[in-house]
């Protein structure tokens, strides 16, 4: 027989049995509960696909085991029955025309239902013969083309599915060489089947191909309605603009944006191209594109744009425990979108947070009449600005100004002041690259009282200074409080499909980045072949310029991030992060600003920030002085169970190892110390959504401190000996 298939071809991938009536009236509790649901003989089909589909579903929990169970599922067959119909529908959507789908509902106590569906799949219907029609009047390298990527094949199994794709398909090809007015009317798709076989024809009406005609630019007014009399107009590259108010933009902005020329055959990637382009410059709120009426051959254009806000303050609130102790401050930021009228961006923003009692963790070594008590605080102005490359979507230059100071638990007072110059580059849809062609950072650190003292008793013997040594001691508290210069070239690489993901529904998301960072090589040049003067404290080999010491080092960092959706509200998730530096030419040691640091919200979560490692070591005072080595992994298991506010929220339940390691002395890395002197933890956080990500409270527990004696755990773990952080967004 023969099925025309214009009603096959619109039905949705996904549909829903509606709400049943019966559970409005809120007593859902009162109807019988489904306890489970079994689903056999499924092959080409998964199962998480036809639970999908089904409204009728049974309480989760975690992995089964009643724990952080959601809302009671009550059983209502007259829903049941039509998921057993969707499910039918759903094979027969991917060409399973004879599959049998058996439900069987087994009844327990007070009328629970145990589910059963027993699905027999049988033969699904081949295709067995495939022609196109209509295409006898474009040229042969266009028709070769477009048969070669049919998405259909002899022997392919025969379903809807695929229809949809090759329609889909053939529409988005023809669009591309001209046929702008091509439509799904244009193609009738004819299907003869017999039983287990189909043969297939499209039938392929192809409209006039047009080029483009003129283009006209429209940037509306964003505080009152259009008035001629305000209008500006101006033309450039054929492109002709208007633009109501007040407003300056650069003729560039709108030549360049547009991925066309006129008299080119239309393209529907070079509008997409268009719309993004446009979309890129933060320029406009709003963006629409029109064709107008053909005439000669050729469709004018008409593109309307609303502007963005120019001048945009905002204010933050920040919250977090980063020191052990709860840490508040706040933000306060200027931005503004258009500076010149070519998208550039000039963004000044200023924070100020501090701890709200003093931190004494970190001098346990010290009595308390040796130090004064310090509140840790930290304070930071910066001035950024972006230029972008107009008409290279996604690739920008930015320079950034930046001063910082703090008040460190380890009684120092730091402060930097930063220029950067870098260039960033859309490689692909998936794909950024950042490069720092220029940084150069001054580094200083004044001592508090009590430093020298806490330097003798713990950190003078971890860096090879003997704490009896008087001269050893002052050599090397002028070496690490001498005001220093770093320069560096900094190249970051990020791949994450997220955007594809989510658009495609995809069940897992990988993002990936990996940063190479140099320091030091212009100015050893400088050193070198330039300031060749002696200066007072300094020897030939030690790194200098103009008597100010400079550091030299590489480092090499990495992550990788993997989340799978299990479910729409489970998800699991993955991190590994690994990290290498080391000091270079005439350095010694890599500076401690750059090093690497365990613990906190977004590392090992049973410790505080920069409290754990290097190795074994149990003295939280070097641990604030970080290390040169890292190596963590990170595993969750994601629940949302309940709304706030209309945001999904819920359980969270992880687990983190790893640590920091030396390159050299009682904890150095090597593979006896990775095995030896890992930690290890596992906690449960709470997870509150919010529009700006969810908010973060997650209590961890050590299973496997190093620094301990007896680094097991398990035996010695109370419910009270919890590390709690807290943090904005997911951990990864």
């Amino acid at each position: 027989m023969t099925l025309l298939l214009f009603v096959m071809l619109s039905m949705p991938g996904v549909v829903r049995a509606e709400q049943s009536p019966s559970l409005a009236n809120g007593k859902s509790e009162e109807l019988p509960q489904v306890k489970s649901i079994k689903i056999t003989g499924n092959k080409a089909v998964t199962t998480e696909e036809i639970r999908g589909i089904m409204s009728t579903s049974m309480r989760d929990s975690f992995l089964g085991t009643g724990l952080f169970a959601g809302a009671k599922r009550p059983f209502i067959p007259e829903d049941f029955e039509k998921d057993i119909d969707l499910i039918r529908k759903l094979y027969t959507f991917k060409g399973y025309f004879f599959a049998s789908v058996e439900p069987t509902v087994k009844r327990g106590k007070n009328g629970d239902a145990n589910i059963v569906i027993r699905i027999k799949e049988n033969q699904p219907t081949l295709v067995d013969s495939l022609s196109y029609a209509g295409l006898d009047d474009i040229s042969e390298d266009i028709r070769a083309r477009y048969l070669r990527r049919s998405r259909l094949k002899l022997q392919q199994i025969f379903s809807v599915e695929n229809l949809i794709a090759e329609r889909d398909r053939t529409l988005d090809y023809f669009r591309e060489y001209g046929y702008t007015f091509f439509n799904p009317d244009s193609i009738r798709i004819t299907v003869d089947t017999l039983g287990l076989y189909a043969g297939l024809r499209f039938n392929i009406n192809l409209p006039k191909r047009y080029a483009y005609g003129p283009v006209k630019v429209f940037v509306h007014d964003p505080l009152k309605k259009d008035n001629p009399a305000t209008a500006k107009t101006f033309e450039r590259d054929n492109v002709s603009v208007t633009i109501y108010g007040r407003q300056k933009f650069s003729p560039k902005v709108f030549s360049s944006a547009i991925a066309w020329k006129q008299g080119a055959l239309t393209r529907q990637s070079r509008e997409q191209r268009t719309l993004e382009n446009f979309g890129s410059t933060s320029l406009f709120s709003s963006i629409s594109m029109q064709k107008d009426s053909a005439h000669a051959g050729a469709i004018p254009m008409t593109i309307d744009l609303d502007p963005a806000p120019k001048h945009q303050i905002e204010p933050k609130l920040l919250v977090d425990n980063r020191y052990g102790s709860l840490f508040v401050g706040g933000a306060l930021s200027y931005e503004n979108r258009n500076l010149f009228g070519a998208g550039q961006q000039l963004k000044l923003s200023t924070n100020y947070g501090t701890q709200l009692s003093s931190n004494t963790n970190v001098l346990s070594s010290l009595s308390p009449d040796q130090y004064d008590k310090i509140v840790p605080y930290e304070f930071d102005i910066k001035a950024d600005m972006t230029i972008p490359r107009l008409g290279k979507q996604g690739s920008y230059y930015s320079g950034t100004v930046e001063y910082a100071r703090s008040k460190l638990p380890v009684l120092l007072d730091s402060r930097r002041q930063i220029m950067r110059a870098t260039y960033s580059t859309r490689l692909t849809r998936k794909s950024k690259l950042d490069f720092d062609f220029f940084e150069l950072e001054v580094a200083r650190k004044d001592s508090l009282r009590g430093f020298k003292q806490l330097f003798k008793n713990d950190l003078a013997q971890n860096i090879g200074i003997d704490p009896a040594d008087p001269v050893a001691v002052n050599r090397g508290l002028d070496s690490l409080l001498q005001t220093r210069l770093n320069q560096t070239f900094r190249l970051r690489y990020n791949y994450s499909n997220r955007d594809n993901a989510s658009r495609r529904r995809k069940p897992t998301t990988w993002n990936f980045s990996v940063m190479a960072e140099e320091s030091g090589s212009l100015l050893w040049l400088i050193d070198k072949y330039v300031d060749k003067k002696s200066y007072d404290g300094f020897t030939d080999s030690d790194p200098q310029i103009f008597g100010t010491p400079y550091n030299q080092y590489v480092k090499l960092e990495t992550q990788l991030a993997v989340t799978k959706n299990l479910s729409p509200k489970r998800q699991v998730a993955a991190r590994m992060a690994l990290g290498w530096m080391s000091p270079y030419g005439k350095a010694n040691t890599t500076p401690d600003d750059h090093r690497f640091y365990a613990g906190g919200s977004n590392s090992m979560r049973g410790w505080v920030f920069g409290t754990l490692g290097p190795g074994s070591c149990p003295n939280e005072a070097i641990s604030n002085f970080g290390a040169d080595i890292r190596a963590e992994l990170g595993l969750e298991y994601r629940m949302q169970l309940f709304k706030v506010f209309g945001q999904e929220s819920g359980i969270t339940l992880f687990s983190d190892a790893g640590n920091i390691w030396d390159r050299t002395g009682p904890y150095a890395f090597s593979f006896r110390s990775l095995t030896r002197d890992f930690a290890w933890d596992w906690g449960a956080g709470l997870r509150i959504g919010s529009p700006i990500g969810p908010f973060r409270f997650d209590f961890a527990w050590k299973l496997h401190d190093p620094a301990n004696p007896d680094p097991w755990r398990f035996s010695q773990t109370k419910l009270s000996d919890f590390t709690f952080n807290f943090g904005i967004g997911e951990t990864f």
